[in-house]
């Protein structure tokens, strides 16, 4: 908070100028409120409904490079004064609104006089004296308690970055305040404040001296989690999500990453953290939760169609806390064209520490397609542990057990099924520094798997099968987006395997354009058999043009081939165009999507409509 600009040498005027502008126009701006002693920067009660255009005045004398943003923050109306009094009322307001806005560019001497009104019609004019822009003379930092030696000496490098003899711009004193008083917090000094900023002027050198007025308080170093009373979940398990040793000096990216833990563990609406002024006798400051839980069950439900896949629709149900150790049980199903899946998911988080997790499932699958008929029915469990924020580990193990019939063993009769149980132990490995997964707008994503298997049955077969997938968006602006993503996956040993765990390309997953599994291997009659190797990438420009609405522009390509040497042979790619809708929840989209080297039976046109981004 600015408590006060004083002003030497720099005699009253009429109005509010002098030493009483100066302090109002740098606590303004300082402040960070352009609207704190007048009306800067903002609009009549009666011209923010109706967008009015009779400006309250105009200004002779300004600089060409003030004059835009100095008309900007200056009130209009939409309709004429109506007497010389309101007039002249108008044109004042609008003086010294520009002298405020001067002040924060360091024109601390400048004068906004209004030239005499005798009408009410005709636009009042003023005039501008703009005098010298006034310059940073010194900058010092005081203390009420001294802080510790290292942070003293990089708060006095931090001040370096207001320039001794640069302009003095109010907004840079402002934020030169709020980085030291980050940088103390950073520190430990959790209670840090800053009390004063004291900048006087001088306008026979047209230099400013601004002081800085700091109270660090303590050094704080953090206790333990007071929880609730009234919680249903247990008290280890909330303690788990805490961010510190005991003993640990507090910083405000630990305070951070525990709500961000409390938050994405989805059992709370609420979430309040503070750090008790008064430290236990252990030296140490408890920091008290004030928590609000969430719901404890949920449900929800989504939709998909397109040319290639079909329609389909899928649901869920979950319910979450159910032993008190933050755990949730999700049955979810869907139903489709190509498909009908049911399986059963138990989490269980922060298993020992925080981020480790067992995830256990039961499922049963149906697949319909030009390649394959599948049914099958699998059941697991996988233990992930992330290193850091944004990289994770897991290993699992499953047992599948599959009944499948093949076309191209069909076509020359009745063929009996091919039944198999596969046991898989998956690794592996993901790095995301995507925050938002329904509409991603900067990050990186990879993610790599390793899965030893073994089949036997009908026939028998010992392999791994590997994948990664790689994922990267980068915002140019706030509505322009660009995304990429390339996978690769093959097989190492044996291919005696269940259908579904080849590789098949075509269609909304892969290369949009074509139909679904259609750029796969074929035998000599036609039948699509699926590959030992896949590749494919897609490119999006996505651009939102308002609130609601949103545009994008993607090519796609790929294949799967028998082998690597044969899969960029046999690329093919494809053009699109979508829509995005934005409901508030993430964008519904609708692709269409043609071939750039179609071949012949191919249609000119697919569409698809989904929710969420296609990557």
């Amino acid at each position: 908070m600015v408590k006060s600009m004083a002003g030497r040498h720099m005699p009253s005027r009429p109005r509010q100028t002098g030493a009483g502008l100066a302090r109002c126009a740098a606590s303004l701006a300082l402040a960070g409120s352009l609207s704190a002693c007048a009306t800067f920067g903002g609009k009549s009660a009666e011209t923010a409904s109706t967008g009015a255009t009779i400006a309250a005045a105009s200004l002779e004398g300004m600089p060409s490079n003030l004059a835009s943003k100095a008309n900007s923050v200056l009130e209009t109306y939409n309709t004429p004064p109506a007497s010389i009094l309101e007039a002249r009322r108008r044109a004042e307001r609008a003086a010294s609104t520009v002298e405020e806005y001067l002040a924060s560019e360091g024109y601390f001497a400048a004068t906004a006089v209004p030239q005499r009104i005798d009408s009410a019609t005709g636009t009042p004019k003023i005039d501008i004296s703009l005098g010298e822009q006034f310059r940073i003379a010194s900058v010092t930092v005081k203390y009420d308690g001294e802080p510790d030696a290292d942070t003293q000496a990089g708060l006095d490098k931090a001040k370096r970055a207001l320039l001794i003899g640069g302009p003095a711009f109010t907004s840079s004193i402002e934020l030169l305040n709020t980085t030291l008083v980050n940088r103390l917090k950073e520190a430990g000094y959790a209670f840090a404040t800053s009390d004063d900023i004291d900048v006087l002027a001088s306008r026979a050198d047209a230099t400013v001296e601004v002081t800085y007025m700091l109270t660090p308080g303590p050094r704080v170093k953090l206790g333990e989690l007071v929880l609730p009373d009234d919680t249903s979940i247990r008290p280890s398990a909330v303690r788990v999500m805490q961010s510190w040793q005991p003993g640990d000096y507090y910083t405000p990216e630990k305070i951070r990453t525990l709500r961000t833990r409390l938050r994405s563990s989805g059992l709370y609406d609420g979430i309040g953290i503070e750090i008790e002024e008064k430290p236990a006798e252990d030296g140490n400051n408890p920091v008290q939760l004030l928590l609000s839980e969430s719901k404890q069950r949920s449900i929800g439900a989504g939709a998909s169609v397109s040319t290639t896949e079909g329609a389909g629709v899928d649901a869920y149900w979950e319910r979450r806390n159910i032993t008190g150790r933050g755990d949730t049980l999700r049955v979810e199903g869907s139903v489709a064209n190509l498909s009908r899946t049911l399986k059963t998911t138990y989490e269980l988080p922060n298993i020992g520490r925080y981020g480790r997790t067992l995830e256990a499932e039961v499922g049963a699958r149906q697949l319909e397609t030009d390649a394959y008929d599948l049914t099958g029915l699998k059941t697991g469990a996988t233990l992930s542990q992330p290193f850091n924020k944004n990289f994770t580990v897991s290993a699992g193990a499953y047992v599948d057990v599959t009944r499948t019939v093949e076309y191209e063993l069909t076509r020359s009769g009745p063929s009996d099924p091919l039944d198999q149980v596969t046991f898989s132990t998956p690794l592996s490995g993901t790095y995301n520094t995507v925050k938002n997964t329904l509409d991603p707008q900067d990050g990186n994503r990879l993610f790599l798997t390793l899965e030893p298997s073994i089949s036997t049955g009908t026939a028998n077969a010992t392999y791994t099968r590997y994948l990664t997938n790689a994922t990267t968006y980068h915002s140019f602006t706030d509505k322009l987006i660009a995304a990429a993503r390339v996978e690769a996956g093959g097989f190492m040993g044996d291919t005696d395997v269940p259908a579904d765990r080849l590789f098949f390309a075509g269609g909304g997953g892969t290369v949009r354009g074509y139909a679904y599994q259609s750029l796969s291997p074929q035998n000599l009659d036609g039948d699509y058999v699926g590959g030992e190797a896949l590749f494919d990438a897609s490119f999006e420009l996505r651009w939102r043009k308002s609130k609601r609405w949103g545009y994008v522009a993607f090519v796609d390509t790929g294949a799967a081939s028998s082998d690597f040497g044969a899969v960029f042979g046999d690329l093919r790619s494809a053009f699109g165009l979508g829509l995005r809708y934005y409901p508030g929840f993430g964008p519904i989209r609708l692709d269409l999507a043609t071939p750039i080297n179609p071949r012949d039976g191919d249609d000119p046109v697919q569409v698809y409509i989904s929710i969420g981004q296609a990557f």
